[in-house]
C-alpha cells in the first residue's frame, strides 16, 4: 500500500482543470528538485509509448527524514539525542536507531507530534520552525526544502523505515586534500554518498561538516571552508553512519618547487624513506628542519629512548672519541642488544597489557610479566607474540598469555581492550550506539565481542586450596546478544566478514576448530591487516618522538587522520616486510635524520609541533627519571619485596613507590596510553627541590659525590663527572669557571656541600628532566 501512495499526474486531464494542473505540477516538480537525493532516486520519467506522467516516490524515513534531523542537530548529544532526550522527546544519537526514532516521532505520546489529518499543523514542524516555543531554537525555516520534505513525508502518511531502501556504504569528500594560499583563502567541500544500490548522490547539504581545528580553518554548515591560521587540519564529514575527511593545508611560508600533493610511493623507489617522506610534507607546509644534533646529545637521547637508561660518563667519552662515520648506527645496534632493552620495552608492554598483581595475583602477574620479557628479549615477531596471546588458555600461573583473559574477563571488555591495544580502535562508544565519529556500528561491537563469548574460567587447587589459581578454558557454549534486537551475534572481525578470510565459497564456521578466537587471531595478527601494522608503527613512532603521526597514538579513526599518511603507510609496510621485527622498526626510525635533528627550533620551524622539523623535547617517564637520578647520584632505590639493585624499569608491576606515582606512572587499570601522564605539577617540583628522598641520594655516604671525594679526584674532574653523570655532557667554559671559582674559595672540609648543591641543582634542571 505504501508504494501506491505515489502521486500520479497524467497529461490527459481536461482543459477545465488546466490551471489547477499547472499549479500542481509546478509544486510537484519543485518538491522533486528540493527533496533529498534518495527521495528522487526512482524518478525516471514515463516509459516509451506511455502517457506522460510524473512519478514522485514517497519520502524515505531512513534516507530523507533522519538525515534532515541529523543535519539540523535534533538528534545530537546536546539535544534530543542525549541519554534521556530533552523535554520528554528522545531520539537515537545521530540517528543510529531508526526504528526507535520512528516510534518516538510518530507513536509516542499518543502520536501528538504528527498530525496526519492536517500535516502542516504537526508539532514536529511547529517546534522545528519555531511556530511554538522550542528550547533548541529554530532548526528549520518554514518553506525551506528540508521543511517541505518533512511536510511531504507526513502528508504521505508518515511511513516508517523500509527494509528495501538502499543504505549508504561510503561517503567521499572532495577535495580529498587542498593547499590554501593563506588566511582568508577558501574552498568548497562537497560530499557524495555511495549507496548499496550502486548509485552515488551529492549529499553535501544533509552532511554534518565540522573542522577539527578552528584555529587553522573554519567550515560553515554548507561546506564553505576558510583558512584562519596556518598549519594542517581536516574537515570532518558525517552522513548516515559514515565518516570521511578532507585535509586542509595552509603553509607557514611560501611554497617552493616540489610541493605538489604527496603521491603513493613504493619501497623500491628512492623516495620511500623516513626522511624523504617527512621532508616532503615539511616542504608542502613551507617548513625547514633544524640541523642534526651533536654526538653528546645523540647518545643521551638514543639511550633514554631505546633502553630507558642514561649513558655512563665513560660510555659518553668513548662515543665522543670515536671518529668513524657509522658510529651512530653502531650505537643504535648496541643499545638494541643490551639487556636493558628487554627490561624497558617489557615495561611498556606490561602497561599496555595491564600486568598487575591486584587483578592477577602475584603469581599470575609474574607469569605474565616473565612471558612478555621473554618475547621482547628474543625479539619474537610481534604478530606471533600477539597471536599466541589471543589464544592464551590454561593455568594463569604456568601459562603467561592466559592472564590476558583475567585482566579483562567479559566479552565486551575483551573486545574493547583487544581493539584499542592491537588495532588502535576505540570501540567503547559503539557499545551503546553507533560510533559518532567512525563507521563502527553497535552491531560491529557485539560481533567483535562474540569472539570471546566462550572464554571461561575455573578455579584450580593445583597450587593448594588457597593458591587462587585460575584456569582459562574454552567452553562448549556461550553467545553475545544484541542489546536492542536480542539477536545472537555471530563473530565478525572489524570491517571484514569471516567469508572474506577463507578461500572457500561458504562462510567460515567460527566454532569449527573448537575455539572461535583462532579466526580472530589469524585475521588480527596478519600482514594483510593494515589496522594492526599501522597501529604498531604509530605507537612506536610516538614512543620515540613523544608524538605520533596519529594523536592520541591509540585512537586511529577516519576522523582523526594522520598528519603524514604516506609516512605512516611506509612504516607499516616496512614492519610487514621485516616480518614484524620491532627492532628493525626502531632502527629505521632512530637512524633517520628526522630523529637525529636538534631540539633547537629555528625561525623557519618555530611554529611546528606536528611535522617533526625538530626533535620534540619530552619529560622522562617516571621510571626512567628515578633510574637516571640513581645513576647520577650513584645510589640504588629499594623497592618492596625486590632485591636491592632492581631498577625502576625492571619493575614487574606498579609496586608501592610514592615517587613513581607522583611522576605519572600508570596503575595499569585501563588499556589506554592516557593512563600515563607527563604533565608537571607542584608536588613534583617540591619533591625535586627539597624532597627527603632526593636529598638523601645526593648526600649518601656511598653515593657518587662521597666516592669522588674519597678518591681525591681534582675539583675540575669531580665537576666534569657530575655534569656527565647527570646531563650527559661536560660543563661549558662559563659553567666550569663559575663552579671552580666557588670551590677555590671554599675550605676543603666544606667542599662536599658545594658538590652536593651542584648535583641537586643539575637534577632540578630542565636539561636533566627532559629528553632533548
Amino acid at each position: 500500500m505504501r508504494r501506491s501512495s505515489s502521486r500520479v499526474v497524467r497529461s490527459t486531464i481536461g482543459a477545465a482543470a488546466g490551471l489547477t494542473l499547472a499549479l500542481f505540477v509546478t509544486s510537484a516538480l519543485g518538491q522533486i528538485a528540493s527533496a533529498p537525493p534518495s527521495a528522487r532516486r526512482n524518478h525516471a520519467g514515463p516509459p516509451a509509448n506511455a502517457p506522460a506522467q510524473h512519478v514522485i516516490p514517497p519520502v524515505s524515513f531512513n534516507n530523507d527524514v533522519v538525515p534532515i534531523l541529523t543535519r539540523a542537530g535534533c538528534n545530537q548529544g546536546t539535544c534530543h539525542g542525549a541519554q534521556y532526550g530533552k523535554g520528554g522527546f528522545k531520539l537515537s544519537l545521530a540517528g543510529f536507531d531508526t526504528d526507535l526514532d520512528y516510534a518516538n516521532i510518530v507513536k509516542q505520546a499518543r502520536g501528538r507530534r504528527i498530525a496526519l489529518a492536517d500535516p502542516a499543523r504537526s508539532l514536529l514542524l511547529f517546534k522545528a520552525g519555531l511556530a511554538l516555543p522550542h528550547g533548541g531554537g529554530r532548526r528549520l525555516e518554514k518553506g525551506s526544502a528540508d521543511y517541505n520534505t518533512l511536510l511531504t513525508w507526513i502528508t504521505e502518511g508518515a511511513h516508517g523505515p523500509d527494509a528495501h531502501d538502499p543504505v549508504v556504504t561510503r561517503i567521499d569528500v572532495s577535495p580529498a586534500e587542498r593547499i590554501l594560499a593563506g588566511p582568508g583563502s577558501g574552498m568548497q567541500v562537497t560530499v557524495r554518498a555511495l549507496y548499496s544500490d550502486g548509485k552515488a548522490r551529492d549529499v553535501t547539504r544533509w552532511t554534518r561538516l565540522n573542522t577539527l581545528n578552528d584555529a587553522i580553518a573554519s567550515c560553515t554548515p554548507a561546506g564553505q571552508v576558510t583558512a584562519i591560521g596556518r598549519g594542517q587540519t581536516a574537515i570532518m564529514a558525517r552522513y548516515c553512519g559514515q565518516a570521511a575527511v578532507s585535509t586542509v593545508i595552509v603553509p607557514f611560508a611560501a611554497i617552493g618547487r616540489g610541493s605538489a600533493p604527496l603521491r603513493a610511493v613504493s619501497r623500491a623507489t628512492d623516495e620511500a624513506s623516513v626522511d624523504t617522506l617527512v621532508e616532503r610534507k615539511q616542504r608542502q607546509l613551507g617548513l625547514a628542519p633544524s640541523p642534526v644534533c651533536d654526538d653528546a646529545t645523540f647518545i643521551r637521547r638514543a639511550s633514554l629512548d631505546l633502553i630507558g637508561t642514561p649513558p655512563k660518563p665513560e660510555e659518553i667519552d668513548s662515543f665522543l672519541a670515536d671518529r668513524s662515520t657509522d658510529k651512530r648506527g653502531r650505537l643504535i645496534d648496541a643499545l638494541l642488544a643490551r639487556p636493558e632493552y628487554a627490561d624497558y620495552w617489557t615495561l611498556k608492554w606490561g602497561d599496555l597489557l595491564r600486568s598487575n598483581r591486584q587483578s592477577l595475583t602475584p603469581k599470575g602477574m609474574w607469569s605474565f610479566t616473565n612471558w612478555i620479557h621473554t618475547q621482547v628479549q628474543v625479539n619474537r615477531p610481534i604478530d606471533a607474540m600477539v597471536h599466541e596471546l589471543l589464544l592464551g588458555q590454561g593455568s594463569t600461573f604456568t601459562n603467561g598469555p592466559a592472564n590476558y583473559y583475567r585482566v579483562a574477563a567479559s566479552p565486551q571488555d575483551l573486545a574493547e581492550t583487544t581493539s584499542q591495544v592491537f588495532l588502535g580502535v576505540r570501540l567503547q562508544c559503539a557499545k551503546c550506539h553507533n560510533h559518532p565519529f567512525e563507521k563502527w556500528s553497535q552491531a560491529n561491537y557485539y560481533q567483535f565481542a562474540a569472539f570471546f563469548a566462550r572464554v571461561g574460567q575455573k578455579n584450580s587447587e593445583d597450587f593448594g586450596l588457597f593458591g587462587n589459581e585460575t584456569v582459562v578454558k574454552i567452553q562448549d557454549g556461550g553467545e553475545v546478544y544484541h542489546p536492542k534486537t536480542g539477536a545472537k551475534m555471530m563473530p565478525e572481525p572489524l570491517g571484514f566478514t569471516l567469508a572474506n578470510l577463507t578461500t572457500g565459497t561458504k562462510p567460515a564456521d567460527p566454532d569449527a576448530g573448537g575455539d572461535r578466537r583462532l579466526a580472530l587471531a589469524d585475521w588480527l595478527a596478519n600482514s594483510k591487516n593494515a589496522l594492526f601494522s599501522r597501529n604498531l608503527a604509530n605507537r612506536y613512532w610516538g614512543y620515540i618522538f613523544g608524538k605520533g603521526i596519529v594523536n592520541p597514538i591509540d585512537d586511529q579513526r577516519i576522523t582523526n587522520p594522520p598528519t603524514n599518511p604516506e609516512l605512516l603507510n611506509y612504516l607499516a609496510r616496512e614492519l610487514v616486510l621485516s616480518k614484524f621485527d620491532m627492532k628493525h622498526l626502531l632502527r629505521l626510525i632512530c637512524s633517520s635524520r628526522t630523529y637525529q635533528r636538534s631540539a633547537e627550533m629555528t625561525a623557519a620551524n618555530s611554529r611546528d609541533d606536528l611535522f617533526f622539523t625538530h626533535y620534540y623535547v619530552k619529560r622522562l617517564p617516571a621510571e626512567t627519571l628515578l633510574d637516571a637520578i640513581d645513576v647520577a647520584c650513584g645510589t640504588h632505590e629499594k623497592f618492596p619485596d625486590l632485591p636491592l639493585g632492581t631498577r625502576a624499569i625492571q619493575l614487574p608491576d606498579p609496586v608501592a613507590n610514592d615517587f613513581l606515582d607522583v611522576f605519572g606512572r600508570p596503575q595499569r587499570l585501563i588499556a589506554c596510553e592516557c593512563e600515563r601522564y607527563s604533565e608537571p605539577n607542584l608536588s613534583q617540583t617540591l619533591r625535586l627541590m627539597n624532597g627527603p628522598g632526593l636529598n638523601a641520594k645526593v648526600a649518601s655516604d656511598s653515593g657518587r659525590v662521597a666516592r669522588l671525594i674519597a678518591a681525591r679526584r681534582p675539583m675540575e674532574s669531580i665537576v666534569k663527572e657530575l655534569y656527565m653523570a647527570s646531563l650527559g655532557r661536560a660543563p661549558r667554559p662559563n659553567e666550569r669557571a663559575m663552579i671552580v671559582g666557588v670551590l677555590a674559595f671554599t675550605p676543603a672540609a666544606e667542599r662536599k656541600a658545594v658538590y652536593e648543591d651542584l648535583l641537586l641543582t643539575l637534577l632540578n634542571s630542565k636539561e636533566f628532566l627532559l629528553n632533548h
